[in-house]
């Protein structure tokens, strides 16, 4: 007969609700990560495309320009994840927040100017809030993208970023064409897009990352003729 294994004690141990929180947080980066670098990526790789087939020096010129700036902007976004990596709690610091929004501006000034929009800041001066830097610029970043892929191609295309008070809240608002009724009954569902090859995570995971921080974010307006987004951020 052979001899029974000795069963030790069990080395199981209950994950704290601490360490449940960083799992759902390296979950929500890690697909935000995904996310954001799909889009420079096909940019990239379609404007290398045109490179190669370009029949004058000068056009190969500007298309491997297009894929420079969007390296760049890969780069910037890594860099950013990597300073979350390498900050595990996220605390919430005071910063003024024209930082992150400037921040943000940064990485969406070559995506707008290729596309024809025409970025506007304005609001409140400076204005001291509390939360975890590089989660608010990826909120302002995230919207803003998407109002930019929104206005692709339309005249007098204009994206609105102001800074407003009682509560501090950051609004992005865009002239496009707004959202049809079911898109804004079901806004943060996952994979539901109006995007050409978009994975419709980026308002689900701009929401989550504002309601880590303590703030929140609503469509303010969204109907016919362009959409308006607040983002409200603790004090």
């Amino acid at each position: 007969m052979a001899p029974r294994p000795v069963v030790g004690p069990s080395r199981v141990r209950e994950i704290s609700p601490r360490e449940t929180q960083r799992l759902a947080e390296v979950g929500v980066l890690s697909a935000s990560l995904v996310h954001e670098l799909r889009q420079p990526l096909f940019a990239a790789r379609a404007l290398a495309q045109l490179a190669h087939a370009a029949a004058r020096p000068d056009q190969v010129a500007a298309h491997l320009d297009g894929v420079l700036g969007q390296l760049e902007t890969l780069d910037v976004l890594l860099r950013g994840y990597s300073e979350l990596a390498r900050s595990p709690d996220r605390q919430p610091v005071a910063f003024d927040l024209w930082t992150a929004i400037r921040a943000a501006l940064v990485i969406l000034e070559h995506r707008a100017r290729s596309a024809g929009v025409a970025v506007q800041v304005g609001g409140i001066g400076e204005v001291q809030v509390r939360a975890p830097v590089l989660a608010v610029q990826q909120v302002v970043v995230n919207l803003g993208q998407n109002a930019i892929d929104a206005l692709a191609g339309r005249p007098d295309a204009a994206l609105t970023i102001t800074v407003l008070d009682g509560p501090v809240r950051v609004r992005i608002a865009d002239n496009g064409p707004g959202l049809d009724a079911d898109i804004r009954s079901r806004l943060f569902e996952p994979f539901r897009t109006t995007k050409e090859g978009g994975t419709g995570l980026g308002l689900m995971l701009s929401r989550d990352l504002a309601r880590g921080f303590g703030g929140s974010l609503a469509l303010v307006a969204g109907e016919m003729i362009g959409t308006v987004w607040e983002v409200v951020i603790p004090v």
